[in-house]
């Protein structure tokens, strides 16, 4: 949970004098933008000061056009589909877990202040839909180069969030596209020295209207630029020409192959004047069509359909040839391998990933813990982690200042995000270690069931269900203490000893 929570008490809730009733999203002074605990924030997202310097996207037109080029790979080439729904998969998974932990220290919490914490966020869960949200923040990541979310409180708690999408992020009608709102973006007047984002200019080009929204209200997620960037770049722009290349190339392959195969066999003829053969053909026809010129002509193209098992009869004087093959398969193979390959490289996943050819790498090799794709999975899932929960945070912060939750609940209560491990995991090689671990005092069965996906309290439910069934059929043991005989060596029976259940 960042530090934001502690800077922003109470400021989603302004008051409107005038009126007397609460308005949400009272500005706060800039001041507060470029302060932190009496300390000046370092620039970040600062204009470009050198207009000359090479790069390819220096516009909201470029980046406009960067950002729907890469949405149109996605949606035309299947390895650049499956390069990113791949990605998404490992880094996104089932989905993230959300845990309530006690502020580091602090004590631990009390069950009801939990409990009521985690009623409402599975109330924003249902509202947000959110087993398909955070696989969309991931996805626009990549495919938009960034993303946008709006946190809109509502009047009975439940803050609601939406997607906005990265277009209708543009500076106002009545400012300049090269000043403080550069890029739909106001970060102070001050170019040299800009602090994090103040507001953002949200236009509803439908409707022709637009509308400033602070800070606070927008969490904004940029990909693959530096920080003094006000906006992300796509993961498939750097290889476009990569995934369009292979794309025709494997096209003009297939069509051609079609054309290719369509060709039944070829008659090679030694001498025989032009009329005979177009009497044989006549002969043999099948069907006919007509094809029309520039010119206005037309010439009629006789045809032949050859049935499987069909016999053909020749004449003495011509000889079957087979069918064209390929002139340079391999060549064409070459490539396309080459153009996935950079695609790959772009997304930084393994090449299977890409192309679907899990026989050219090793795919047990890819998932190991070392594995810089491992890396690159745990690294983004701790960015979109960190993402969801500052997400949350700023829905709880509201449902505090209206009322609905207690003011102490930031204060006792962190959110923790996190998502399945990639991981290929040898279970017994890990319940070995540990056990081993447990063993030494290094571990205990509480965390040991935390690291196999288990509830610690559930489970000693169930194993207090089985002593009170097995109990009567005399197996020995106390009730309340710990149980006799030697030290068990399963984490069952260590749930049951520290429960005082007999074994």
């Amino acid at each position: 949970m960042a530090n934001w929570v502690t800077r922003k008490v109470r400021s989603f809730l302004g008051i409107k004098e005038s009126v007397g009733d609460p308005l949400f999203g009272a500005p706060i002074p800039d001041s507060e933008y470029n302060t932190f605990n009496g300390r000046s924030i370092s620039p970040i997202w600062q204009a470009e000061p050198y207009q000359d310097k090479l790069q390819t996207i220096r516009t909201i037109q470029l980046l406009n056009r960067a950002r729907h080029l890469s949405r149109y790979m996605y949606e035309i080439s299947p390895n650049a589909q499956g390069g990113i729904n791949g990605l998404k998969r490992y880094v996104v998974g089932k989905g993230a877990d959300i845990s309530l932990q006690p502020v580091k220290g602090k004590p631990e919490p009390s069950k009801a202040l939990t409990d009521e914490v985690d009623d409402h966020i599975e109330k924003l869960k249902k509202c947000w839909n959110f087993k398909l949200l955070v696989p969309e923040i991931y996805h626009r990541y990549l495919t938009d180069g960034e993303v946008f979310l709006e946190v809109c409180p509502e009047e009975d708690g439940i803050t609601t969030a939406y997607f906005i999408e990265p277009d209708c992020i543009v500076p106002p009608y009545n400012q300049s596209w090269e000043g403080p709102w550069s890029w739909g973006i106001n970060t102070g007047p001050d170019l040299t020295r800009t602090s994090v984002p103040i507001s953002y200019n949200i236009r509803d080009v439908r409707a022709g209207t637009e509308r400033q929204v602070d800070a606070q209200f927008i969490l904004h997620l940029k990909r693959s630029s530096n920080m003094n960037q006000k906006c992300g770049i796509p993961a498939l722009y750097p290889c476009q020409e990569d995934v369009t290349g292979s794309k025709k190339l494997r096209n003009s392959a297939t069509q051609g192959e079609t054309v290719r195969s369509s060709i039944a066999y070829i008659r090679e003829w030694a001498t025989v004047d032009q009329g005979s053969i177009m009497t044989l053909q006549g002969s043999a026809a099948t069907g006919s069509y007509t094809n029309y010129n520039q010119n206005g002509g037309q010439t009629t193209v006789i045809t032949q359909q050859v049935m499987p098992g069909s016999v053909q009869d020749i004449p003495e004087g011509a000889e079957f040839k087979p069918g064209p093959t390929s002139p340079n398969s391999e060549a064409v193979v070459s490539t396309i391998r080459l153009n996935l390959e950079a695609v790959a490289s772009a997304l930084e996943v393994p090449y299977w990933l890409v192309s679907g050819d899990n026989t050219a790498s090793s795919y047990a090799s890819s998932l190991t813990t070392e594995s810089p794709f491992i890396r690159l999975v745990e690294s983004d899932q701790e960015m979109v982690g960190d993402f969801v929960d500052d997400l949350l945070t700023r829905a709880v912060e509201i449902a505090i200042e209206q009322g609905v939750l207690r003011e102490d609940v930031l204060v006792k209560v962190d959110l923790h995000v996190n998502f399945k491990s990639p991981v290929m995991r040898n279970q017994l090689d890990e319940t070995t270690r540990n056990k081993l671990l447990h063993d030494a005092g290094q571990l205990s069965a509480e965390s040991w069931a935390a690291i196999e996906g288990r509830d610690y309290e559930k489970e000693l439910a169930n194993f207090q269900k089985e002593a009170a069934l097995i109990s009567p059929l005399g197996v020995t043991g106390t009730a309340t203490g710990t149980a006799t005989g030697t030290a068990p060596k399963t984490m069952p029976g260590m749930m049951r000893r520290e429960t005082g259940v007999a074994l």
